[in-house]
């Protein structure tokens, strides 16, 4: 009997990376084609445990103007990295401290001329820049 599970318990749940390298249940019995019940579960009871240990939110709302700046260093020393805008903008901003211009800006961050040249001409990007380069 093939029990349906919901899509929640796929690739994009949050512990679906913990749960995969828990398992190594043969594929057919890969809830959501990630991981067995039984690593689900453990992957979550682990989780719920460190949140009660450390005192966590159960949910975290993500901050719109985080920046993760090892996102950052990557897409500026030239790899593919898939940043949000407020990311784009530091990258974009770092990169013209070093003096590049807006072609090779878009050249290292796989982007286009376009929307570099967007933030670049945005009113409080020369005192973005400033402090960046401090």
């Amino acid at each position: 009997m093939k029990r349906d599970f919901p899509a929640y318990f796929g690739a994009s749940h949050p512990l679906a990376e913990v749960a995969e390298r828990h398992c190594d249940a043969p594929p057919n019995t890969l809830v959501g084609g990630v991981a067995c019940g039984t690593c689900w579960e453990l992957a979550i009871r682990d989780d719920e445990r460190v949140a009660v240990e450390y005192g966590l939110p159960r949910e975290v709302d993500p901050d719109p103007d985080y920046v993760d700046e090892i996102a950052v260093d990557l897409a500026c020393s030239g790899e593919r990295v898939e940043l949000t805008p407020v990311e784009f903008r530091a990258a974009v901003m770092r990169l013209r401290a070093r003096r590049m211009s807006p072609v090779q800006i878009a050249r290292r961050l796989h982007s286009t001329y376009d929307r570099v040249k967007a933030i670049r001409d945005e009113p409080t990007f020369a005192g973005r820049l400033v402090a960046a380069a401090a």
